[in-house]
């Protein structure tokens, strides 16, 4: 039976490669839209954690993912955090989704000398930090940021209509692309007096907990996240991820289905006679169910392998050709992603393998 598979396979090669290119496709979709949305919102959540503060106090009803989020607190609001019992510093941020220079958006943070109180330890690769008493626009960027723009300390770059000068060059991994000096930054965008989140360090560590709850139920209008719980809350939070990975699940599981099934059923009609021979030499309903499905699983097990082999290409010419991108693979997902595509292959076999079985050997002898 499997030299039949086989044979049946490489009789029709273009509409077989045909049939594992599109069982394919899904499975590299799904791959790389859940790849990339878990990349992103995981390294967000390494950003953050790897500041080094124990919380993070927002607006409250502010979304954890920062660039969708937009309210402000004001910045007294600051001062009256640091006076809560069990806070040893606090750092304001005022972010800022920037266009450096006509490319992509990126994350920028404005910061002040609090911001390595709180814990904050930027490396420097090239240059120095931010001048704190300097009246310049000046710009530290991360590895990442400028190796994907060709970006050098000493270089002059354009961001919210003004010229900024790069004065140095950090290791990744800390909160933001772009670190600019908080007061400028809010003065660009007209909003000197407020932030966005601030960042607080507490006096022990074991009472993170307890002082999150303080600053939440004392200072109306925030809401606090403790930094260790952030990864989790980060992707709790995103309501409408899931209902999307299910929709994307759905449809290659949809396209699997129809293409498995159009294949299959041109197949069983183009192989009429053979099977009507089958059915005459004593081959029963469900040797020709078995035979039909067989070379259904298989072509869908090669698409799924190609589908795997696509996406990781895929995956790798993307973070080539955008550096600041990341893409992150699941174990969980790719067995999902690739029992997707061997059950649309099974779904879609099943009527066909059916109809083959159920043929009258005599007028399958018949057709010419």
């Amino acid at each position: 039976m499997p030299s039949l598979v086989r044979a049946n396979i490489f009789q029709r090669k273009t509409r077989a490669a045909i049939t594992i290119l599109a069982v394919a496709v899904p499975v590299t979709a799904v791959l790389l839209i859940v790849g990339l949305s878990n990349g992103t919102l995981a390294e967000v959540a390494e950003r953050m954690e790897s500041v080094g503060a124990d919380i993070i106090v927002q607006p409250a009803g502010s979304s954890r993912l920062l660039g969708l989020s937009s309210t402000t607190l004001r910045e007294a609001v600051v001062e009256v955090i640091q006076q809560v019992e069990g806070v040893q510093a606090v750092a304001p941020i005022y972010f800022w989704s920037a266009m450096v220079s006509g490319g992509a958006p990126v994350n920028a943070w404005g910061i002040d000398p609090r911001f390595e109180q709180v814990g904050a330890s930027l490396t420097y690769l090239d240059g120095r930090g931010l001048d704190w008493n300097s009246s310049e626009l000046e710009m530290v960027v991360d590895r990442r940021f400028a190796e994907a723009n060709n970006v050098s300390v000493g270089d002059n770059v354009e961001m919210l209509g003004a010229e900024w000068k790069v004065v140095g060059t950090a290791h990744a991994g800390i909160g933001a692309r772009i670190y600019v000096r908080l007061s400028r930054l809010r003065e660009l965008v007209g909003q000197p007096t407020r932030v966005h989140l601030v960042f607080v360090k507490a006096d022990q560590l074991d009472q993170t907990g307890e002082l999150a709850a303080r600053i939440e139920t004392g200072i109306p209008g925030v809401q606090t996240t403790v930094l260790e719980q952030y990864s989790t809350m980060l992707f709790d939070s995103i309501a409408g991820l899931n209902i999307f990975r299910v929709v994307l699940a759905g449809v290659a599981v949809s396209l699997s289905f129809l293409v498995i099934l159009l294949a299959m059923y041109t197949s069983i009609i183009e192989r009429t006679r053979e099977i009507g021979i089958l059915k005459a030499l004593g081959g029963s309903k469900f040797y020709i169910v078995l035979t039909i499905m067989q070379e259904s699983m298989l072509l869908s097990l090669l698409g799924v392998i190609g589908g795997y082999g696509l996406g990781r290409f895929s995956a790798a010419m993307l973070v080539a050709a955008y550096p600041t991108l990341m893409i992150q693979f699941s174990y969980p997902w790719t067995l999902a992603a690739s029992a997707l595509g061997m059950l649309g292959g099974i779904l879609g076999s099943f009527y066909p393998a059916i109809l083959a079985a159920g043929q009258d050997p005599v007028r399958a002898l018949r057709d010419e």
